[in-house]
């Protein structure tokens, strides 16, 4: 039916007569001078609406840990971001001070809020996986919303020596959503 074409008209305690549906009772309107009603499409808008976000690409920097001679604790890291955040890659540079350190650093988890982002966390990765020049190392996580920690999981293979010092950085490259 064309816009502005009658459907019905009003009984005479104004009830609705011959209109297709209910909401069709809705969009009505009177003609002036007559008594008669006329049902119109409703207005469609006049520009396309927008989502009201806007994502941008970003990083997040998560930190330092650090594993002293004799010290093979697993260092938990966690962040809060302020902003919504989704993560697509993850970023990890080891590096060792004062000489040749025998262990190997882990990813035991990444969490995002209470949920694990790997379909596994019985088995730690090795952190090598996320070095900058690794290919094809791109995540698809969950996406962080504002005030939802981050939290992640380092692990060492073994202790470092005497003098010896293992430090760990790490960041993300995602999208941060506004």
């Amino acid at each position: 039916m064309e816009d502005g074409e009658e459907y019905g008209e009003e009984g005479e305690e104004g009830e609705v007569l011959g209109a297709p549906d209910v909401m069709g009772a809705l969009f009505r309107r009177r003609r002036r001078g007559g008594g008669r009603t006329v049902y119109t499409k409703p207005p469609l808008p006049r520009a396309p609406v927008q989502a009201n976000t806007a994502r941008i690409r970003s990083y997040m920097g998560l930190g330092v840990v650090s594993w002293g001679p004799a010290d093979a604790t697993d260092k938990i890291v966690i962040v809060e971001p302020q902003e919504t955040f989704r993560g697509e890659r993850f970023i990890a540079v080891h590096s060792d001070a004062g000489g040749v350190s025998a262990g190997i650093p882990l990813l035991r988890r990444i969490d995002i809020g209470t949920q694990p982002q790997s379909p596994s966390v019985e088995q730690a990765a090795p952190l090598d996986m996320f070095r900058p020049d690794a290919t094809g190392a791109r995540l698809d996580l969950q996406i962080a919303f504002r005030a939802t920690k981050i939290q992640i999981t380092l692990g060492i293979t073994a202790a470092p020596g005497a003098g010896v010092t293992k430090t760990a950085t790490m960041g993300f490259f995602g999208e941060w959503i506004r």
